[in-house]
């Protein structure tokens, strides 16, 4: 090392690459093996904490006293020893065999300072390293016998266009998830998601919660279920569940079905959903998938934030996946395309759809919250007569409503005058009445926007629609 690279060494102080030590100790292999299970970096041996040089032997009796602390280390931490004038430096890299281990534990640098790592981070760093993962684990409650399910397997292949020419026993081992123990066959955590039954017992954290609240806030719960099947029953129960919920309109185009127009697309729901179980932490086994629905929203939330080493720049640009197996799995089933276009695909979803944008919530857990319309004509009941004339004024507190762009287009056609039904046809670019003409019009005389100029009446060849004060109200505040 050059002096004046030493000198600004000694300038800049310890730090996250640096450690100065007075002399040879027992803690010295602590310090190397937090160095090799971070980013690598330099022990100088004769310096002090606040920078003095103090100095000391250099001989090959005390590197190799440094060497035998490092090949006891588990594994053995890689090691250069070079000398500085009577200053040993200890040139540690990344370890490529994380984790490292003396006999005191587990440790880390973080910052300028060395940490001993608890379980809870020794778990989440072996995850972050790639050498644990919860869905290669393997399960001693899950019994082969009892617990597997061929009809899931069944299913599955049927999904994923696999031809069963094989045993049972044979396509789990290809598609990963079964191995043999002591000769006796058994899955691992994934092949438990994906086929077999008492999911309570055998991975409670799998089990998707829907919920549904009245209002906005988490106070009255209306409706609740809990799916504990297999991984892909769980999904699709949950979007049955959630359909019931969305508001619909239905559009008659001349075609022999009628088309449904969700208030949220399904398919970006079902992306959503399934993000949410192929990415979430299983370790964490004291919350559950959870799909909560509000009056102005519906929330997706999972436990597990982002992924380590994906930063929220790279968020829906670059993919990382927590659980790899299972992403892979559900992706030959046709559920995600497993490259980290999810987010993208739900934007796009939404955007052609005049859906307000997606918003996401990161902590310890991943939040995806859709935006619903505060207001739905559909479900308003209607009065057991009909009044024979229009009332004169909206009422006081009529709800407020969501417009799309033909509202809006009636809207502002008859501000300046009232109009005829084949006159807005016109404007609208539409040659006979539609669904989506009558649909309009329902919603706009409904909450008092517009009004008959012939109330007495309304099927006159002659009859227009002129705003009503309500109707002007509105376009002047916009």
């Amino acid at each position: 090392m050059k002096h004046k690279e030493f000198q600004l060494i000694l300038q800049k102080g310890e730090g996250y690459k640096v450690e100065f030590k007075e002399s040879v100790t027992n803690s010295l292999s602590k310090e190397m093996i937090a160095f090799a299970n971070a980013g690598g970096g330099k022990i100088f041996i004769g310096i002090k904490d606040n920078g003095d040089i103090r100095g000391g032997a250099t001989d090959n009796t005390i590197k190799s006293r440094i060497q035998d602390m490092a090949n006891n280390c588990e594994p053995a931490v890689p090691l250069k020893i070079s000398t500085h004038k009577n200053i040993l430096i200890l040139n540690i890299p990344e370890g490529r065999d994380k984790p490292y281990q003396c006999s005191n534990g587990f440790y880390l640098r973080v910052g300028p300072n060395t940490q001993k790592m608890s379980r809870n981070q020794i778990i989440e760093f072996l995850q972050y390293e790639g050498r644990l993962r919860y869905e290669e684990l393997l399960n001693k409650k899950f019994d082969f016998n009892k617990n597997y399910v061929p009809e899931k397997l069944e299913t599955y292949l049927r999904l994923a266009s696999i031809t069963k020419s094989l045993d049972d026993e044979t396509i789990l081992e290809n598609l990963g998830v079964l191995e043999y123990i002591d000769g006796k066959a058994t899955l691992n955590n994934a092949g438990i998601l994906f086929f077999s039954n008492d999911m309570e017992r055998l991975c409670e954290q799998s089990i998707i919660t829907c919920v549904v609240f009245d209002g906005t806030q988490r106070k009255d719960i209306a409706n609740r279920k809990d799916y504990s099947e297999d991984i892909i029953t769980n999904i699709e129960d949950a979007m049955r569940f959630v359909k019931k919920e969305l508001r619909v309109r239905y559009i008659l185009d001349g075609e022999a079905r009628r088309k449904e127009i969700y208030e949220i697309p399904l398919d970006a729901l079902r992306e959503t959903i399934v993000n949410a179980v192929s990415h979430r932490d299983y370790f964490e086994r004291g919350a559950h998938t959870v799909v909560e629905i509000f009056s102005d929203r519906i929330e997706v939330c999972n436990p597990g934030g982002l992924v380590k080493g994906l930063s929220l720049k790279d968020f829906g640009r670059k993919a990382i996946r927590r659980n790899q197996l299972i992403a892979s799995l559900l992706h030959r089933a046709d559920y995600g395309e497993n490259l980290g276009t999810g987010i993208t695909r739900i934007k796009d979803l939404l955007k052609i759809n005049d859906c307000p944008d997606i918003e996401f919530e990161i902590t310890s857990f991943f939040t995806c919250k859709f935006k619903r319309y505060p207001y739905d004509v559909s479900k308003v009941k209607a009065p057991d007569k009909a009044p024979d004339k229009a009332p004169d004024k909206a009422p006081d507190k009529a709800p407020d409503i969501i417009l799309k762009k033909i509202d809006l287009k009636i809207l502002k056609f008859c501000a300046d005058e009232a109009k005829g039904r084949s006159a807005i046809l016109a404007h609208l670019g539409y040659k006979t009445v539609t669904g989506n003409y009558k649909k309009s019009i329902k919603l706009l005389k409904d909450n008092y926007m517009i009004e008959h100029t012939l109330p007495d009446k309304p099927s006159s060849g002659n009859q227009k629609y002129r705003l009503t004060e309500k109707g002007k109200k509105w376009i002047s505040d916009r």
